[in-house]
């Protein structure tokens, strides 16, 4: 298969969109496909990454958002634009149900006869309100676009709950995947902490230091353990003032904020972590994070937001608790640094559910035949 994945929102945006495409374009093809990754005019920085797996890199024309991150060019022009650059692909596989370069290739991939499909990797705050039901019905234009996939893959319920507001399309649940011979557990914990600085018990985060993920709420729970220190991983506008936070709390002695990670150093600053937290304060679709961590054997504590009690409750990976709670999210931190028994359960556990349900390896699969079944329908003439 020739396989086309289009997004606005590839790298260098840092997300779990990007991060997404670029483990799916490289699994794809070690499974033989042809595939490209089809984005804006812009250094992405894995422009040799991609070159090494002999996966193309198209750049579509126009000018970029440095705000949103999407085409506004292409927003404006007709997704007839877009065929030749799509036009000798098998599939057309975009991700995120709402910027401009995915939906115009949806429509584009559609007109052409191409199996066509869009992943939606976002949700709402008020996913399961009745607002929404309403509201999908006043967005035509965005109604207009998803009437054209084949199928609409969701990366968890709670996603799904969301884009099926917007279309009547079919819908696919398949998760987020993690490399798992990258993300594995320690052999020797307290060696990889010397390695950076450190002893002791470890809390880690790694996001985006943004409102929306909560790590200033982290912080405040955090500033009542004692026996600790948290390890705050990743870049962001809330980065300044999250340093005076700690500073104002009196910690900023147990906090060690260690800005962007590079992607190599990443597994290790996972397997150091005796408890990783996500405590995300609204829409959070799935959490790619939450699967790293599960994969590299540590427990987990996370808000019960969107797409996570999916993941985290229904595998028995770790504690959950409301969002923007610091006494709850202090006390199940406290709960786990207490109980090493409890931690060897919960990740014991978490790795289990990444080996069989959330390897690159088992969701390729999943993603494949769902590519076969809608090529085989457009050649038995079900388009």
């Amino acid at each position: 298969m020739k396989v086309a994945l289009v997004s606005d929102w590839y790298y260098p945006k840092i997300g779990g969109v990007a991060a997404h495409m670029h483990n799916l374009a490289i699994k794809l093809r070690k499974r033989g496909h042809e595939v490209a990754i089809v984005t804006n005019n812009r250094t992405t920085g894995k422009e040799e990454d991609l070159e090494r797996y002999g996966i193309e890199l198209i750049k579509i024309p126009g000018i970029v958002s440095p705000i949103l991150d999407v085409n506004l060019t292409y927003g404006l022009k007709s997704s007839e634009e877009l065929n030749e650059f799509l036009k000798d692909f098998d599939v057309i596989h975009s991700h995120h149900a709402f910027t401009p370069l995915a939906l115009k290739a949806v429509k584009a991939g559609r007109a052409m006869g191409k199996a066509t499909l869009l992943t939606t990797h976002s949700i709402s705050f008020a996913h399961e309100s009745k607002l929404w039901e309403a509201l999908g019905f006043t967005i035509p234009l965005f109604t207009s676009y998803l009437k054209y996939p084949h199928r609409i893959i969701a990366v968890s319920k709670a996603a799904k709950a969301f884009i099926e507001h917007f279309t009547s399309v079919p819908i696919s649940i398949v998760p987020n995947g993690v490399d798992d011979k990258r993300f594995f557990p320690a052999k020797n914990r307290e060696e990889i902490k010397a390695k950076f600085g450190l002893e002791g018990n470890i809390v880690l985060y790694v996001s985006r230091m943004s409102y929306r993920k909560g790590p200033h709420v982290l912080l405040n729970a955090f500033s009542k353990i004692e026996d600790a220190t948290l390890v705050m991983a990743g870049s962001g506008e809330m980065l300044p003032f999250l340093k005076a936070q700690a500073k104002f709390l009196g910690i900023e002695d147990r906090v060690v904020f260690m800005g962007y990670v590079p992607d190599d150093v990443l597994p290790e600053v996972f397997r150091m972590a005796d408890v990783f937290v996500l405590p995300s304060v609204s829409s959070e679709a799935f959490g790619i994070v939450v699967l790293e961590a599960m994969a590299s054997g540590v427990p987990v504590v996370a808000t019960d937001v969107g797409g996570i009690p999916e993941v985290v409750k229904e595998n028995e990976a770790g504690l959950l608790v409301p969002p923007g709670n610091e006494l709850e999210l202090r006390e199940a931190i406290q709960k786990l640094l207490n109980d090493e028994e409890l931690r060897k359960q919960y990740g014991s556990k978490g790795r289990k559910a990444v080996e069989e349900k959330y390897s690159w390896d088992k969701v390729v699969v999943e993603i494949e035949k769902i590519y076969e079944e809608i090529l085989s329908n457009i050649q038995r003439g079900n388009s």
